[in-house]
Parts: structure tokens; sequence; C-alpha cells
């Protein structure tokens, strides 16, 4: 037992991320049209995250927040490219209610436990926790985690990464600067066929 809670509960949760796929990917654009839609206006939450958590935010904590909204700001460099700005696309609103809100309560629990490991995971190295770090050092512990020894670093750094990735991409407006238009089933009307088995020879 850590000062974070059970070190499995962790692992779970990285587990968890890892699992994510382009299934999910697409999964996750459909619930986060219902998120810029439903109370949210499209409107992205501010880039100053030295505010409590904002309305709608209904899975993360003041804690999580801070460190998500840092982690999006570091590993989404988006400003200065022909890519959606972050403060058009709702990606703290799209992560808390289509990616955290469909975990299990064990596994919400400990990618708790694993954000607080990665904030607290800075100071030893900068005297300061990640949401506290400048860019630079922000985005040097990013990369020393992504390459570190150790599965847990390593698994969280590239775990969350991946839950901010995934939160802004599947905003539709993030699209087109890459020249997707959607999904092809959808685009061209082909219905789905679920789970069917391939044709036989």
């Amino acid at each position: 037992m850590t000062s974070f809670g059970k070190p499995e509960n962790i692992e779970h949760a990285i587990a968890a991320m890892q699992q994510f796929s382009r299934r999910d990917f697409l999964k996750f654009a459909a619930a986060s049209v219902g998120v810029a839609s439903v109370g949210m206006l499209g409107i992205a939450l501010p880039l100053d995250a030295s505010a409590a958590v904002p309305n709608g935010i209904r899975f993360m904590g003041e804690a999580e927040y801070k460190v998500f909204h840092r982690l999006m700001q570091v590993s989404l460099p988006v400003g200065g490219t022909p890519l959606a700005s972050l403060d058009k696309i709702p990606v703290m609103q799209t992560l808390d209610a289509a990616l955290l809100a469909g975990m299990a309560p064990h596994v919400l629990n400990g990618l708790k436990q694993g954000v607080g490991l990665f904030e607290q995971g800075a100071v030893k190295l900068y005297g300061k926790p990640f949401s506290q770090l400048d860019d630079k050092d922000a985005t040097a512990f990013c990369d020393a985690w992504d390459s570190s020894s150790d599965p847990v670093q390593r698994g969280l750094a590239t775990g969350l990464k991946k839950l901010v990735a995934l939160a802004y991409w599947a905003n539709p407006p993030t699209w087109a600067a890459l020249g997707y238009d959607g999904p092809v089933s959808k685009n061209w009307g082909l219905k789905s066929l679920g789970n069917a088995p391939m044709p036989a020879n």
C-alpha cells in the first residue's frame, strides 16, 4: 500500500488506458458531439487551469483536472498550426464525460491514484508538482517517464497522454485539418453487420 492507494488499482487503470482502440475512438467521437451540444454549447474550458473545476466536470476532482489540463497544454502543442485550437475544443469535457464516465469505479479510482502519483512524481526532479511546471520542464518530465524503466511510470505517462489525445481527436472539428471527414461506414451509408463471420471460401 502506497500513499496513493493500492498499486494494483493503478495497474488496472493503466491496463484500461492501454486497451482503448479505434472502435473506442469512434464511440467517443459520437459521445463528444453530445458533450458539445448538451449544456456545453461547444465552448471549451478556459486555458487557465488555476481556477477550481469548472461546471460540467463530474468525474474529475480539482487535483485530476489540474494535471489533465496541464498535460493537454504540453502534449497537444497545436498553437500556430492548422490544427484546431485548444480553446475551441471541449477537451476536458470530452475527457470527463466520454472517457472517465465510462470507467468502472475501481478503474476510475486507480486512475485518480495514478494521476496523483504522476503529479507528485515531478517534485523529486523539479521541486514542484507536474501541474506547476513550465512547458520545458513539463515536456521533459513526460519524456522521462515515457522512457522510464519503471513500468508504472511508463504506463502512466503514455496512458494519461493517450486519454488527453483521444479527448481532443474525438471532437469532429479537429478532423478537417487532417482531411478526415468521419467514419466511411456512416458517410457511405453502409449497414453495420456487427460481428458477422467472414465469408467462407
